[in-house]
């Protein structure tokens, strides 16, 4: 399985490490030594099953290591495009391109806990669900058991509560479809009730009425995106630890000081 790191994610101007880092890129802030991009790359490196990567949104001459084959290329203006043009250099028609019912793993280059266990989780549930599209979530529980105040955004159906993951995978042969509708969602992504909206005032009202459950919320994104959508709710907390804010930065670097 080919895989994609997004690593364009910048930070904000009055963050204090802003000016400190290479184009104030988040994901090349260290974490124990190392920068949060190349702990991603370590853990596809670890990780069994991988083929090349391909990492989107920093310079070329970046310093990387990785075992699998390695290319770097610029963001596009958002997430979804950057995506499209990354699929595209591993599509069929792409020298050496996977089939197109191939699946592609994408890693969020600020999520510096991930390793390579969990990557091989994500990626045996990936194949045998057979979706279009598989996207990790992580219960409040586990994730406040995990790691106490680290203020994710949770949404909250009627059997589960549920914060979204850095880690998905989708077919190479769906890149292209739903563009304008993909963007939406991921722009809305820290916004459940906007979500909600965008699918339907239907699953709206449920959600507000809090009689929305995940397999009602799974059939209506099916039926708006025209898509197989598979969410999965993995037990490592680590998988949703992304770095936004200069707490959850302490809070990482904390976890990584404590294995070592």
């Amino acid at each position: 399985m080919d895989a994609i790191v997004l690593a364009g994610g910048r930070l904000p101007p009055e963050d204090p490490a802003s000016t400190s880092v290479p184009g104030g890129l988040k994901c090349l802030q260290e974490v124990g030594g190392r920068t949060m991009l190349q702990r991603s790359l370590d853990a596809l490196s670890d990780a069994r099953g991988i083929g090349r990567v391909i990492v989107v949104g920093v310079p070329s001459e970046t310093p990387l290591t990785c075992d699998h084959p390695l290319e770097v290329i610029p963001a596009e203006r958002d997430m979804i495009r950057s995506l499209q043009v990354a699929a595209a250099r591993l599509a069929p028609a792409a020298p050496g391109g996977a089939p197109a019912d191939a699946q592609v793993l994408v890693v969020s280059a600020d999520a510096p806990l991930v390793t390579g266990e969990m990557l091989d989780w994500m990626r045996t549930r990936t194949l045998e669900g057979g979706a279009d599209v598989t996207i990790t979530t992580v219960e409040r529980s586990v994730m406040e058991a995990r790691f106490p105040g680290a203020k994710r955004t949770y949404v909250r159906l009627r059997d589960a509560e549920l914060c979204g993951g850095d880690v998905a995978a989708f077919r190479l042969a769906i890149a292209d479809r739903g563009v304008e509708l993909a963007e939406r969602l991921v722009r809305a992504r820290k916004h459940p009730w906007q979500i909600a909206a965008i699918v339907g005032p239907g699953t709206l009202a449920s959600l507000m009425a809090g009689r929305l459950t995940l397999a009602r919320a799974l059939k209506a994104l099916d039926a708006r995106l025209e898509l197989k959508l598979n969410v999965v709710v993995s037990p490592y907390a680590e998988m949703a630890m992304d770095v936004d804010k200069p707490e959850q930065l302490a809070l990482v670097r904390a976890a990584v000081g404590a294995r070592g």
